[in-house]
């Protein structure tokens, strides 16, 4: 009885192994290239911040862009080279394609790596990017931004410096909105100031209005005005004193179909004062500003009741007291540092002073829909003073001796979004511009709206003054002054922010890529912490031995006649100043050692026991492989054995 066996193909196990890395990797190739190709567009932003998404007010500015944008983008090689900018050099390349992916064929996104001498470093330059020198050897990096559109209109970023960050996709949106809408913003200014044409200043404009000039076309409008033109980008108000039922009108309609208000309302203006009030009268003082009814419906609460006081901002004047001119704080004139800015709105981001001279303070009223976010602000020793204690002729020490802080901040400037009510709910008022017709005007009743028709955006400061150039300038303004606050930044902040659509205006600042270690820092200021107390005391010991030292050695004749106790008790204290050094050294080598130790430690935690635990995840799905592997060898072997016994 003859035995049918059939052949049995068995392949090795180096023949597996080299089979398995080569279907290993065209599987790693095939995934990559269908990933790229379908999912492209699909993202996965795990970031706290969102860094990586796109808001939804850039998603509306790039889908009705009016004509196409060239976007030109110069990074040197360079760029990579250096830690601090790498991962932001790759945030802005892969935000940029982003952008050039939602807009279609409306953006073209060109990339360029200058060197030195090139034609593409030219190009850069004739944009006006800026060239940062890196090296002494003369080697100059390019990381900046040129916008194109078709009728030759050019906007850049020169630089993309990591302190902006946070507002990248701002600063992107704005270029792209601004390249979209070609044309100097159009703003209608009512104010009651001399702010285009001063009188102390032979009629030449402030120089805050001088500044925004140079980047808007700023209309001057007056008079009886019966409608704002649709035209207008954003209306400017600083302190308007007297406006008829008509000119409110028409601010609160051209603010109820969308149009944008900067307002500088103000309860005391100093600049202007009202001339000297004749003899035997009674001091008359400045005029507060018209615009209460309008702010008042809108739910915007402008207190005209007083001024705001700040223990801490208070500049210092010279005052008399007593019959001696003496240098105090005045608390209504403040100096707003960066605690007092808001760092996250794109308005107040980058400035470091603002002068403010008597300002009032501004917020929501009860029951209104607005939002009101906060530009600058007082600190919690502060106080709204009392009109009267200021005016006509204010006294800083008794306004300081009778100072109570209320523990409050309060808001000095902000911006307001949301919807409003008009200040007209019942239509336009009668016309004043017409003998014989005293009816409302009827294409204002054709157009009436009685609430906004979309969310309102306004910026209200609470202060007039702040545009002089006395306020900000040294010199008074003109040529020769020199700024001393960042008082004209703000207003073409302002104005620059207002003339954008009200997508724009809605991005806010987003995190940073690169994040700083907080808990490591809060470890490093514990530690730190722990020694500086220690330390101080140690210098002031060694300062009082010092001190006693130099006492004992000088005489009233200025000359050294000691006694054995004397130079024995100076004996001792310098001892005690070596002894003290010497445990100064030691506080001072434990901070540093304490901190060196964290750092070790950290350094151990990322770059050895990461590695180690991976490597534990590997040896453990090595074991693992290769006890499933055994398993399978002796079931196999297992089969084997019996169909060998069968075939016997």
């Amino acid at each position: 009885m003859s035995n049918d066996t059939k052949p049995t193909f068995r392949l090795d196990r180096s023949t597996i192994a080299v089979t398995s890395i080569v279907l290993a990797i065209v599987l790693f190739l095939s995934i990559n290239i269908i990933s790229n190709t379908v999912f492209r567009s699909a993202q996965l932003d795990l970031t706290e911040d969102a860094l990586f998404t796109v808001s939804d007010g850039t998603r509306e500015i790039l889908g009705s862009l009016d004509e196409p944008v060239t976007l030109k983008f110069y990074r040197s090689e360079l760029v990579q080279q250096i830690p601090a900018l790498a991962a932001y050099a790759t945030r802005v390349e892969e935000l940029l394609e982003r952008y050039a992916g939602l807009a279609g064929d409306k953006i073209k996104l060109e990339k360029f790596a200058p060197e030195q001498f090139s034609v593409e470093e030219d190009q850069a330059v004739g944009f006006g990017i800026q060239g940062v020198p890196v090296s002494g050897a003369g080697e100059v990096m390019y990381f900046g931004l040129a916008g194109t559109n078709s009728t030759d209109d050019e906007d850049i970023i020169p630089f993309f410096t990591p302190s902006r960050e946070a507002f990248l996709e701002y600063d992107l949106s704005k270029l792209v909105f601004n390249l979209s809408k070609p044309g100097k913003t159009v703003v209608a200014m009512i104010s009651s100031l001399p702010i285009a044409a001063d009188q102390a200043r032979r009629f030449a404009p402030w120089v805050a209005y001088e500044q925004a000039q140079q980047f808007f076309d700023i209309r001057i409008i007056g008079g009886n005005v019966k409608r704002i033109s649709d035209e207008t980008d954003l209306v400017l108000l600083v302190q308007p004193t007297s406006l008829s039922p008509t000119t409110l009108y028409a601010i609160d309609q051209f603010v109820m179909r969308g149009g944008k208000a900067l307002i500088f309302a103000d309860p005391h203006v100093e600049v202007n004062p009202p001339p000297p009030p004749q003899q035997g009268q009674p001091y008359t003082p400045p005029r507060g500003h018209a615009l209460g009814p309008l702010l008042d419906a809108w739910g915007i609460d402008a207190s005209p009741d007083g001024v705001v006081g700040d223990r801490i901002a208070a500049q210092r004047v010279a005052a008399l007291s007593g019959g001696r001119r003496v240098v105090t704080e005045y608390l209504p004139w403040i100096s707003l540092g960066p605690v007092s800015i808001n760092r996250d709105d794109v308005v107040t981001r980058d400035l470091e002073r603002i002068n403010l001279i008597a300002a009032g303070r501004v917020g929501v009223k009860d029951g209104a829909s607005l939002t009101m976010t906060p530009l600058l602000f007082s600190s919690e020793q502060s106080q709204v003073l009392d009109l009267e204690a200021i005016r006509p002729n204010p006294n800083p020490i008794q306004i300081l001796t009778d100072f109570e802080a209320s523990g409050e901040v309060l808001t000095l400037a902000a911006r307001f979004t949301g919807a409003a009510a008009s200040a007209f709910p019942d239509g336009p008022p009668p016309r004043d511009d017409s003998r014989t017709e005293t009816g409302p005007d009827p294409e204002l009743v054709a157009e009436h709206r009685a609430q906004s028709d979309g969310p309102i955006n306004a910026i209200v400061v609470a202060d007039a003054d702040l545009l002089a150039d006395q306020i900000w300038m040294q010199g008074g303004g003109g040529s020769q002054a020199v700024p001393v606050a960042q008082n004209g930044d703000l207003f073409v902040n302002m104005l620059d922010n207002l003339a954008g659509s009200a997508s724009l205006i809605g991005l806010r600042g987003r995190g940073l890529s690169a994040r700083p270690f907080t808990l490591v820092d809060d470890i490093r200021r514990d530690s730190e912490l722990q020694f500086r107390s220690k330390e101080r005391e140690l210098l002031q010991n060694i300062e009082d031995s010092q001190r006693r030292i130099s006492d004992l050695q000088q005489t009233d004749e200025g000359q050294f006649i000691l006694s054995a106790e004397q130079q024995k008790t100076i004996s001792d204290l310098r001892r005690d100043i070596v002894r003290k050094r010497a445990e100064l050294r030691e506080v001072q080598h434990a901070l540093q050692e304490d901190i060196d130790r964290l750092d070790a430690t950290l350094k151990v935690i990322n770059i050895g026991a990461i590695p180690l635990l991976i490597a534990l995840v590997a040896l453990l799905l090595f074991f693992a492989r290769r006890a499933r592997f055994g398993r399978r060898i002796r079931s196999t072997r297992g089969e084997m054995a019996v169909t060998g016994g069968r075939a016997s």
